[in-house]
């Protein structure tokens, strides 16, 4: 009994051992594949200098890499790897000012407030957007966050409330929401989304976010939470006047 206890002992010592290498092999590799990508990258940057967009999503793309090779770097530690040394980074360039977009408001003639929905999913965004403008709300959208920080920037007097989802390409909901506060730091921003990191949110609502609509949501929950955040906001203000 006692050497086949012995026995199982070693197997399982063994098999945790060949999990530590199998994982720290791969770790390796990740660590390995974002130098790649940074080095790419930077390449990239010099050839897309004279592209704001191009600028500013490289500058996210690196604040990302810059990220993910920390996670990387502490499993390596962890796991008795090593990391490689990043790369040089591209000389640096001064930004450019974004041109300005062309900006289509939905239902202009609406006698409510003007809303500015910021979500990736297309069926979502047109089925908000009938929602909204049928209650006589005017709407504006974006897709992507790039976009949407054009038109706030544009638009930031007067967008009266910001619906952010918060999975979307290249920036996350939270990193959106910083943006749009350097815009306009009392920006009025209620996040929407069907899954979302909870001690983001905290961080979030601890800057002014708010509220949160769970996806999915009905027609009749959209326009409850919309009004009454806009309510909250206006009753907010006639307090400071």
């Amino acid at each position: 009994m006692a050497g086949r206890k012995g026995q199982n002992f070693t197997t399982i010592t063994m098999a945790a051992e060949l999990d530590n290498h199998s994982l720290r092999s791969t770790v390796n590799d990740l660590n390995n594949l974002l130098q790649v990508i940074a080095e790419s990258s930077n390449s990239l940057e010099s050839i897309c200098q004279s592209s704001p967009e191009g600028l500013r999503y490289f500058a996210f793309l690196r604040n990302g890499l810059d990220r993910a090779k920390q996670v990387t770097a502490q499993l390596v530690g962890k796991l008795g790897g090593e990391t490689a040394p990043p790369p040089a980074p591209a000389n640096a360039v001064a930004a450019v000012p974004p041109a300005a977009t062309a900006i289509t408001i939905e239902n202009p003639g609406g006698t409510k407030e003007l809303i500015l929905i910021i979500d990736d999913e297309s069926l979502i965004v047109t089925l908000a957007k009938r929602m909204l403008t049928d209650a006589g709300y005017r709407v504006v959208t974006a897709a992507e966050p790039f976009q949407a920080l054009k038109i706030f920037k544009q638009l930031h007097d007067e967008v009266d409330l910001v619906i952010l989802d918060f999975t979307l390409p290249i920036m996350d909901g939270s990193e959106v929401f910083a943006e749009l506060r350097k815009i306009k730091a009392n920006v009025a921003v209620m996040l929407s989304s069907g899954f979302a990191e909870q001690e983001k949110v905290r961080t979030m609502l601890a800057q002014g976010l708010r509220g949160f609509l769970p996806k999915p949501y009905t027609q009749e929950k959209l326009l409850i939470q919309v009004r009454s955040t806009l309510d909250a906001i206006r009753t907010i203000k006639a307090k400071a006047s």
